[in-house]
C-alpha cells in the first residue's frame, strides 16, 4: 500500500510489477481503484502496473472542498512523482480519459501511448446518443433526479452482465452520494463544451500519439463503424471492441481486455 501527497491530500495508488514504461490505471468518476484489480493482476506479470484512487475514492483521503479535474491531474502527477515512474502509459476507464490527454500535454514524450476503456469518444452535436448522455450528466446535478438518473445509467450498462459485475458496480459506485455525481456530471459536460468529443481533442496534440480504445457497449453499429473510419484516417487511432455483456470489460473478461492491450504496447 503506497500513498502520495496531492496538494496536502492523501492520494492512493496499488504498485505491482516492474520494468518501463509503467502502465497508469486511472479510474472513471465514482470508480475504484479495484476496478482495474483484475488487469492489473494479469499486466503485472511483465510491466510495472500503478492503479489509484481519486481524491474522495476508495481508499485514497476525503476532500474537504469541491475539486474538479485540475485536482484530479494533481492527484495523478503526484502519483508519478511519488513512484518514479519515468515513462507512462495511462489506461483511462471512461472520463478519465480526460485527465489522459492532458497527462500527455503535460508530460508530452514521458506518455508515449494512451489506452482507454469504455470511454464516449465519438460524441458530436449531431451524434443522437449524444444529447441523452448530455441530459443525464445534467440530471446528476439535480438533487430531486440524480438518484432515479443513477440508476437509469446503471441498468444501461448492468442488465445483462455477470452477477458478479453487476454487484460490484452498485456496491462500489452506489456507495458515492450527490455531491460526488453533480460534480461528475458538472466536470464532464464542462470538458466536452471545451474540448469538443475526445476525438477533437486528440486529433489537436503534436506529435500525435498512440491511442487504443477498448469498449464493449454500446453495441451500436454505427458507433463502431464511426471509430473504424477515424481509424482509416488516422493511423495512430485504434478500436477493439469486446465480447463482454456489461460498460465494464476489465472487470467481466480481464483476459481478453490485458491481451488486446498487451498487443497494443508492444
Amino acid at each position: 500500500m503506497a500513498f502520495a501527497d496531492s496538494e496536502g491530500t492523501r492520494i492512493y495508488y496499488d504498485d505491482r510489477g516492474k520494468g518501463e514504461p509503467v502502465l497508469l490505471c486511472l479510474p472513471g468518476w465514482c470508480v475504484h481503484h479495484t476496478m482495474f484489480v483484475p488487469l492489473a493482476e494479469r499486466l503485472s506479470a511483465q510491466h510495472r502496473v500503478l492503479v489509484m484512487d481519486w481524491r474522495g475514492h476508495g481508499k485514497s483521503q476525503a476532500s474537504d472542498r469541491d475539486f474538479g479535474y485540475a485536482e484530479m491531474l494533481a492527484d495523478v502527477l503526484a502519483v508519478i512523482q511519488a513512484s518514479g515512474a519515468q515513462s507512462v502509459i495511462p489506461i483511462a476507464q471512461a472520463h478519465g480519459g480526460w485527465v489522459a490527454i492532458e497527462l500527455r500535454r503535460r508530460l508530452d514524450q514521458r506518455v508515449p501511448k494512451m489506452v482507454f476503456t469504455s470511454w464516449n469518444p465519438i460524441f458530436t452535436s449531431g451524434d443522437p446518443l449524444a444529447a441523452p448522455f448530455l441530459r443525464a450528466m445534467q440530471a446528476l446535478r439535480d438533487n430531486a433526479r440524480w438518484r432515479e438518473t443513477v440508476e437509469q445509467i446503471f441498468t444501461m450498462w448492468l442488465s445483462e452482465a455477470p452477477a458478479s459485475v453487476d454487484t460490484h458496480i452498485r456496491n462500489e459506485m452506489g456507495s458515492h452520494g450527490f455531491d460526488d455525481w453533480a460534480r461528475a456530471g458538472r466536470e464532464i459536460v464542462a470538458m466536452y463544451a471545451r474540448e469538443g468529443n475526445p476525438l477533437q481533442a486528440l486529433s489537436e496534440l503534436s506529435p500525435p500519439v498512440a491511442v487504443l480504445h477498448v469498449y464493449a457497449q454500446p453495441r451500436v453499429p454505427e458507433y463502431l463503424s464511426t471509430q473504424e473510419s477515424f481509424a482509416r484516417d488516422h493511423p495512430w487511432f485504434a478500436v477493439r471492441r469486446l465480447e463482454a455483456a456489461s460498460h465494464f470489460p476489465t472487470l467481466e473478461v480481464p483476459d481478453e481486455t490485458a491481451g488486446v492491450i498487451r498487443e497494443f504496447i508492444h
